[in-house]
Protein backbone atom coordinates (compact mmCIF):
# COMPACT_ATOMS: atom_id res chain seq x y z
CA UNK A 1 0.00 0.00 0.00
CA UNK A 2 1.16 3.62 -0.54
CA UNK A 3 1.97 5.42 2.71
CA UNK A 4 -1.18 7.52 2.62
CA UNK A 5 -3.31 4.38 2.43
CA UNK A 6 -2.39 3.43 6.00
CA UNK A 7 -3.94 6.00 8.31
CA UNK A 8 -3.62 6.08 12.09
CA UNK A 9 -6.02 8.39 13.97
CA UNK A 10 -4.73 9.46 17.38
CA UNK A 11 -4.66 12.01 20.19
CA UNK A 12 -3.59 12.08 23.80
CA UNK A 13 -7.05 13.29 24.84
CA UNK A 14 -10.45 11.68 24.61
CA UNK A 15 -13.49 13.28 23.01
CA UNK A 16 -11.64 15.33 20.40
CA UNK A 17 -13.06 13.81 17.22
CA UNK A 18 -10.92 10.74 16.60
CA UNK A 19 -13.76 8.31 15.87
CA UNK A 20 -15.68 10.96 13.96
CA UNK A 21 -12.59 11.63 11.85
CA UNK A 22 -11.86 7.95 11.27
CA UNK A 23 -15.40 7.36 10.05
CA UNK A 24 -15.54 10.63 8.12
CA UNK A 25 -12.38 9.78 6.21
CA UNK A 26 -13.49 6.19 5.64
CA UNK A 27 -16.71 7.46 4.09
CA UNK A 28 -14.86 10.08 2.03
CA UNK A 29 -12.52 7.49 0.53
CA UNK A 30 -15.38 5.04 -0.04
CA UNK A 31 -17.12 7.77 -2.04
CA UNK A 32 -13.97 7.92 -4.16
CA UNK A 33 -14.50 4.21 -4.92
CA UNK A 34 -11.66 3.08 -2.67
CA UNK A 35 -12.03 -0.24 -0.88
CA UNK A 36 -11.78 0.84 2.76
CA UNK A 37 -11.26 -1.17 5.93
CA UNK A 38 -12.10 0.80 9.08
CA UNK A 39 -10.74 -0.78 12.27
CA UNK A 40 -11.64 0.21 15.81
CA UNK A 41 -8.65 -0.06 18.15
CA UNK A 42 -10.22 2.03 20.91
CA UNK A 43 -10.49 -0.81 23.40
CA UNK A 44 -11.57 1.13 26.49
CA UNK A 45 -14.31 3.28 24.97
CA UNK A 46 -15.11 1.74 21.61
CA UNK A 47 -17.85 3.56 19.74
CA UNK A 48 -17.49 3.00 16.00
CA UNK A 49 -19.92 0.09 16.06
CA UNK A 50 -22.57 2.52 17.31
CA UNK A 51 -21.56 5.38 15.00
CA UNK A 52 -21.85 3.04 12.03
CA UNK A 53 -25.12 1.53 13.25
CA UNK A 54 -23.46 -1.90 13.20
CA UNK A 55 -23.57 -2.82 16.90
CA UNK A 56 -26.43 -5.31 16.42
CA UNK A 57 -24.69 -6.92 13.44
CA UNK A 58 -21.18 -7.20 14.87
CA UNK A 59 -20.37 -10.82 15.64
CA UNK A 60 -16.59 -10.93 15.47
CA UNK A 61 -14.01 -8.35 16.49
CA UNK A 62 -10.33 -7.47 16.45
CA UNK A 63 -9.50 -10.19 18.99
CA UNK A 64 -10.59 -12.86 16.54
CA UNK A 65 -7.58 -11.96 14.41
CA UNK A 66 -5.45 -13.27 17.27
CA UNK A 67 -7.39 -16.42 18.13
CA UNK A 68 -8.08 -17.66 14.60
CA UNK A 69 -5.09 -17.14 12.32
CA UNK A 70 -6.79 -18.96 9.45
CA UNK A 71 -9.97 -16.91 9.50
CA UNK A 72 -10.90 -14.79 6.49
CA UNK A 73 -10.65 -11.13 7.55
CA UNK A 74 -13.39 -10.21 5.11
CA UNK A 75 -15.84 -12.46 6.98
CA UNK A 76 -14.94 -10.82 10.27
CA UNK A 77 -16.08 -7.46 8.95
CA UNK A 78 -19.47 -5.87 8.47
CA UNK A 79 -20.52 -3.54 5.67
CA UNK A 80 -22.39 -0.98 7.76
CA UNK A 81 -23.76 1.17 4.94
CA UNK A 82 -25.69 -0.31 2.04
CA UNK A 83 -24.82 2.62 -0.21
CA UNK A 84 -21.08 1.94 0.32
CA UNK A 85 -20.46 -1.82 0.04
CA UNK A 86 -16.76 -1.03 -0.42
CA UNK A 87 -16.53 0.24 3.19
CA UNK A 88 -15.91 -2.56 5.70
CA UNK A 89 -15.68 -2.31 9.46
CA UNK A 90 -14.05 -4.48 12.10
CA UNK A 91 -14.99 -3.77 15.70
CA UNK A 92 -12.86 -3.41 18.82
CA UNK A 93 -13.00 -6.15 21.41
CA UNK A 94 -13.85 -5.63 25.06
CA UNK A 95 -11.06 -4.72 27.52
CA UNK A 96 -11.68 -7.95 29.44
CA UNK A 97 -11.28 -10.08 26.36
CA UNK A 98 -8.02 -8.41 25.38
CA UNK A 99 -6.70 -8.72 28.94
CA UNK A 100 -7.63 -12.39 28.97
CA UNK A 101 -5.76 -13.04 25.74
CA UNK A 102 -2.71 -11.16 27.00
CA UNK A 103 -2.66 -13.32 30.12
CA UNK A 104 -3.18 -16.49 28.08
CA UNK A 105 -0.28 -15.77 25.71
CA UNK A 106 1.94 -14.11 28.32
CA UNK A 107 2.38 -10.85 26.42
CA UNK A 108 1.37 -7.23 26.82
CA UNK A 109 -1.99 -6.10 25.49
CA UNK A 110 -0.36 -3.62 23.14
CA UNK A 111 1.71 -6.43 21.65
CA UNK A 112 -1.52 -8.16 20.69
CA UNK A 113 -2.89 -4.98 19.14
CA UNK A 114 0.29 -4.67 17.09
CA UNK A 115 -0.03 -8.27 15.89
CA UNK A 116 -3.63 -7.62 14.86
CA UNK A 117 -2.64 -4.50 12.89
CA UNK A 118 0.18 -6.36 11.13
CA UNK A 119 -2.32 -8.94 10.00
CA UNK A 120 -4.71 -6.25 8.76
CA UNK A 121 -1.88 -4.60 6.84
CA UNK A 122 -0.95 -7.88 5.18
CA UNK A 123 -4.46 -8.39 3.84
CA UNK A 124 -4.52 -7.30 0.22
CA UNK A 125 -8.24 -6.89 -0.39
CA UNK A 126 -8.41 -3.22 0.59
CA UNK A 127 -7.02 0.02 -0.80
CA UNK A 128 -7.20 1.87 2.53
CA UNK A 129 -6.77 0.87 6.17
CA UNK A 130 -7.96 3.45 8.71
CA UNK A 131 -7.40 2.68 12.40
CA UNK A 132 -9.13 4.59 15.17
CA UNK A 133 -7.56 4.66 18.64
CA UNK A 134 -8.67 5.89 22.04
CA UNK A 135 -7.60 8.79 24.19
CA UNK A 136 -3.98 8.43 25.24
CA UNK A 137 -0.85 7.44 23.38
CA UNK A 138 -0.15 3.92 24.60
CA UNK A 139 -1.79 2.03 21.73
CA UNK A 140 -0.83 4.55 19.00
CA UNK A 141 2.80 4.47 20.18
CA UNK A 142 2.82 0.68 19.94
CA UNK A 143 1.84 0.76 16.27
CA UNK A 144 2.89 4.20 14.98
CA UNK A 145 5.85 2.88 12.97
CA UNK A 146 3.51 0.64 10.96
CA UNK A 147 1.66 3.60 9.44
CA UNK A 148 2.74 6.01 6.77
CA UNK A 149 0.39 8.76 7.86
CA UNK A 150 -0.89 9.79 11.30
CA UNK A 151 -3.80 12.16 11.83
CA UNK A 152 -3.85 13.85 15.25
CA UNK A 153 -7.18 15.42 16.13
CA UNK A 154 -7.89 18.40 18.36
CA UNK A 155 -10.85 20.55 19.22
CA UNK A 156 -10.88 24.34 19.51
CA UNK A 157 -9.49 24.58 23.03
CA UNK A 158 -6.05 25.07 24.56
CA UNK A 159 -6.21 21.83 26.55
CA UNK A 160 -6.97 19.94 23.37
CA UNK A 161 -4.11 21.64 21.53
CA UNK A 162 -1.71 20.76 24.34
CA UNK A 163 -2.82 17.14 24.12
CA UNK A 164 -2.16 17.20 20.37
CA UNK A 165 1.29 18.64 21.01
CA UNK A 166 2.10 15.85 23.47
CA UNK A 167 0.73 13.19 21.10
CA UNK A 168 2.90 14.45 18.26
CA UNK A 169 6.02 14.37 20.43
CA UNK A 170 5.26 10.91 21.82
CA UNK A 171 4.42 9.37 18.45
CA UNK A 172 7.45 10.87 16.75
CA UNK A 173 9.63 9.06 19.28
CA UNK A 174 7.67 5.89 18.53
CA UNK A 175 8.42 6.08 14.81
CA UNK A 176 5.55 8.06 13.31
CA UNK A 177 6.59 9.64 10.03
CA UNK A 178 4.04 12.03 8.56
CA UNK A 179 1.82 13.63 11.22
CA UNK A 180 -0.86 16.18 10.51
CA UNK A 181 -3.42 18.06 12.60
CA UNK A 182 -7.18 17.96 11.99
CA UNK A 183 -9.20 20.52 13.95
CA UNK A 184 -12.68 19.20 14.76
CA UNK A 185 -15.87 21.01 15.73
CA UNK A 186 -14.47 24.38 14.70
CA UNK A 187 -16.76 27.36 15.35
CA UNK A 188 -15.79 30.23 13.08
CA UNK A 189 -17.83 32.91 14.84
CA UNK A 190 -16.33 32.13 18.25
CA UNK A 191 -12.83 33.13 17.10
CA UNK A 192 -13.83 36.79 17.05
CA UNK A 193 -16.76 36.89 19.49
CA UNK A 194 -15.35 34.70 22.25
CA UNK A 195 -11.63 35.12 21.54
CA UNK A 196 -11.26 31.38 20.99
CA UNK A 197 -8.22 29.99 19.21
CA UNK A 198 -7.97 30.41 15.46
CA UNK A 199 -6.34 27.95 13.12
CA UNK A 200 -2.91 29.61 13.05
CA UNK A 201 -2.73 29.86 16.84
CA UNK A 202 -3.57 26.16 17.17
CA UNK A 203 -0.94 25.21 14.60
CA UNK A 204 1.69 27.38 16.29
CA UNK A 205 0.99 25.89 19.71
CA UNK A 206 1.25 22.26 18.69
CA UNK A 207 3.81 22.66 15.86
CA UNK A 208 1.90 20.39 13.49
CA UNK A 209 1.00 21.16 9.88
CA UNK A 210 -2.77 21.50 9.54
CA UNK A 211 -4.42 18.92 7.30
CA UNK A 212 -7.89 20.34 7.60
CA UNK A 213 -10.61 21.97 9.66
CA UNK A 214 -13.99 20.33 10.28
CA UNK A 215 -16.67 22.91 11.14
CA UNK A 216 -19.21 22.31 13.86
CA UNK A 217 -22.10 20.52 12.16
CA UNK A 218 -25.44 19.77 13.84
CA UNK A 219 -26.31 17.34 11.04
CA UNK A 220 -23.25 15.28 11.96
CA UNK A 221 -24.39 14.82 15.57
CA UNK A 222 -27.89 13.79 14.48
CA UNK A 223 -26.53 11.30 11.97
CA UNK A 224 -24.17 9.76 14.52
CA UNK A 225 -26.96 9.38 17.06
CA UNK A 226 -28.82 7.33 14.46
CA UNK A 227 -25.81 5.30 13.34
CA UNK A 228 -25.87 6.96 9.92
CA UNK A 229 -23.58 9.00 7.72
CA UNK A 230 -24.35 12.69 7.25
CA UNK A 231 -25.39 13.78 3.79
CA UNK A 232 -22.33 14.26 1.60
CA UNK A 233 -23.36 17.90 1.11
CA UNK A 234 -23.18 18.56 4.85
CA UNK A 235 -20.35 20.72 6.19
CA UNK A 236 -18.59 17.84 7.91
CA UNK A 237 -18.80 15.51 4.92
CA UNK A 238 -17.38 18.20 2.64
CA UNK A 239 -14.60 18.88 5.14
CA UNK A 240 -13.60 15.21 5.26
CA UNK A 241 -13.77 15.00 1.46
CA UNK A 242 -11.32 17.92 1.32
CA UNK A 243 -9.06 16.26 3.88
CA UNK A 244 -9.11 12.95 2.00
CA UNK A 245 -8.08 14.83 -1.11
CA UNK A 246 -5.18 16.53 0.66
CA UNK A 247 -3.96 13.19 2.01
CA UNK A 248 -3.62 11.98 -1.57
CA UNK A 249 -1.91 15.17 -2.75
CA UNK A 250 -4.79 17.33 -3.99
CA UNK A 251 -4.32 20.95 -2.97
CA UNK A 252 -7.63 22.24 -1.64
CA UNK A 253 -8.36 25.63 0.00
CA UNK A 254 -9.69 25.76 3.54
CA UNK A 255 -13.48 25.31 3.64
CA UNK A 256 -13.57 24.57 -0.08
CA UNK A 257 -17.14 24.09 -1.30
CA UNK A 258 -18.70 25.34 1.93
CA UNK A 259 -20.31 28.54 0.69
CA UNK A 260 -20.33 31.27 3.34
CA UNK A 261 -17.64 29.54 5.38
CA UNK A 262 -15.30 29.58 2.38
CA UNK A 263 -15.97 33.25 1.74
CA UNK A 264 -15.26 34.07 5.39
CA UNK A 265 -12.32 31.71 5.78
CA UNK A 266 -9.89 34.54 6.59
CA UNK A 267 -11.70 34.93 9.92
CA UNK A 268 -10.68 31.42 10.90
CA UNK A 269 -7.02 32.34 10.88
Amino acid sequence: MPSYSRLLIASAKGGVGKSTTALGLAAAFARKNKRVLLADLDITSRSLDMLTGASDRTVRDIADLLTDSAADIRRMCTQPFEEYPNLSFIAACSPDRLAGLAEKYGVRENTLIREAVIRLLSYGEYDMLICDTGGGCEIPAAIADLFGFTVITAEQSMTSVRAAEYAASRLERAGAVQMRLVICGFDLTSVKREKRAGVIEMIDRCALPCLGVVPYDRKLQKAQDNGELPDERSLSAMAYANIAGRITGVETPLFHGMGALYRRRALAL
